[in-house]
């Protein structure tokens, strides 16, 4: 399979790409790259994917116009952005870079000095990046503006360990401010507690870590929501979308594989507010929980990036990577006049069935009937969206089956 994205060949053919559209760069091309290819290849961009494995699904897309296996950018960093400056000499124009998860953009973020004479970055500069990332940063930002979040504390400032762990509320977790590091070394995103003496030991475990401890909203599943924009660099908030997760795979700590679109207006100027303060422009997820002690959504997480469901905005009418592609090339937004498809769901088919036979799944209620699966699978649906299966593309849901026979393709989405 990785014959198919022979580097030396496909730098071969950046030559021959149009002089009058610039090309978009996607990297990480499992269910998010394909999305965003999909998304600006209906709309004849030529579109470059990359990824660090042949089995991804975006690699097989017909609306690619090429794709290669590059250097991981995780563990390779400083071969990746070689093999991005040795596409960049030979493309016709700059492109657009579209990174699809955190360490992609970080690798890209950090040599931007050297990327921009070949590539548009449609993102803010990794300082402004490294502000809504940084957990501390965001909530003391959140906090000064009013924005709700849960209760926070952060032990950094605490001069009286002992005392202050007392005035935490219980059951609570540890979050780190800078995410990567921590899960290096502790292999989980949070650790939670439930006593003083579990906060003063988990603090001492973590050192020098630093991270804040945030009380546990008792929720269910669909309590949880995010905003989902495309922020220009003047400030100005494009859609306002919001999508609510429905299950999620694993069941106990995994990512949405059933989601739904909602009419939340309230919670855009929420998230519109905190990233014109942090001056953040692009492409974000905002992350939600509605606390039904006091009926306040409040803030988690800033993803600034595109994520895994970002398929779901885009067939409602709001085609994000497209906003974000024609800002960075000079030309006018394509908005729609109106969004559309109120009440759409979209889902990972592979991970909701898995989840569906185990008998783990907590929203029964807003299950896919089977007439609707009928309709996903025979391409009729007009009120689903599977996040790989399309039969106006179809190879991707091949390269599914492929690598569910063969070995599983597990991408940190």
């Amino acid at each position: 399979m990785s014959s198919l994205y022979d580097p030396e060949q496909f730098l071969s053919r950046l030559p021959h790409l149009p002089k009058d559209k610039p090309a978009a760069v996607v990297f990480n091309a499992h269910i998010t790259g394909l999305a965003v290819t999909r998304a600006l290849g209906r709309e004849n961009i030529p579109v470059l994917a990359l990824d660090r494995d042949a089995r991804a699904y975006g690699l097989a897309s017909k609306y690619l116009h090429s794709a290669a296996i590059c250097p991981n950018p995780l563990t390779n960093e400083e071969d990746f952005v070689d093999f991005l400056l040795q596409m960049g000499e030979r493309l016709p124009v700059k492109a657009v870079l579209f990174p699809s998860n955190d360490e992609w953009v970080f690798a890209v973020s950090r040599h931007r000095d050297r990327l921009e004479k070949y590539y548009h970055f449609p993102f803010s500069p990794l300082e402004i990046v490294e502000s809504v990332l940084n957990k501390k940063k965001l909530y003391q930002t959140a906090e000064r503006l009013g924005v709700p979040i849960p209760k926070t504390w952060y032990p950094d400032e605490w001069m009286d360990i002992e005392a202050e762990a007392k005035k935490v509320t219980y059951p609570c977790i540890l979050k780190p401010v800078e995410q990567r590091s921590f899960y290096d070394a502790f292999s989980a995103k949070v650790l939670e507690a439930h006593t003083p003496n579990e906060v003063i030991q988990l603090l001492k475990k973590v050192y020098p870590h630093s991270v804040v401890i945030q009380e546990i909203v008792p929720a269910g599943l669909s309590n949880y929501v995010s905003l989902c924009s495309y922020m220009r660099p003047n400030g100005e908030m494009v859609a306002g979308f919001v999508g609510r997760k429905l299950e999620q795979y694993p069941p106990d700590f995994g990512t949405g594989c059933l989601v739904k679109s909602e009419d939340l207006p309230d919670l855009a100027e929420l998230g519109a507010n905190i990233l014109r303060t942090l001056a953040y422009y692009g492409i974000s997820e905002s992350e939600f929980i509605l606390d039904h002690r006091d009926g306040v959504y409040k803030l988690l997480d800033i993803n600034t990036r595109t994520w895994k469901w970002i398929g779901l905005p885009i067939a409602c009418g709001w085609n994000l990577p497209l906003y974000a592609y024609e800002e960075a090339i000079g030309s006018p937004l394509t908005l729609p006049v109106s969004p559309t498809r109120k009440g759409m769901r979209w889902v990972y088919l592979k991970d909701y069935l898995t989840l569906t036979a185990s008998g783990k799944y907590v929203s029964p209620q807003e299950h896919l009937h089977v007439h609707e699966l009928a309709e996903l699978l025979t391409g009729t649906s007009e009120s689903c969206l599977d996040a790989v299966l399309d039969l106006d593309d179809p190879v991707p849901a091949a390269r599914l089956l492929e690598n569910f026979y063969t070995r599983s393709y597990v991408c940190p989405c």
